[in-house]
């Protein structure tokens, strides 16, 4: 992963927890989700689709209770 990738896969994490702690509205999650997927999406293209899978299962290995 590059460090442009990196600083992506960042705010991807940021906007994924403040969705999870959105409290005020339904309509603010889901805007916020909309450009969630869009971040996902164009890292995906950025890493490439089979990277970026590899990547994410790694971490779910790696964080997945014993």
């Amino acid at each position: 992963m590059t460090d442009e990738q990196g600083k992506k896969f960042s705010k991807i994490v940021d906007l994924n927890w403040e969705i999870d702690h959105e409290t005020d509205s339904a309509i603010e999650k889901f805007k916020k989700s909309v450009v969630l997927n869009a971040m996902i999406e164009d890292l995906k293209q950025d890493m490439g689709e089979a990277e970026y899978n590899s990547f994410i299962d790694a971490g779910r290995r790696m964080f997945a209770p014993v």
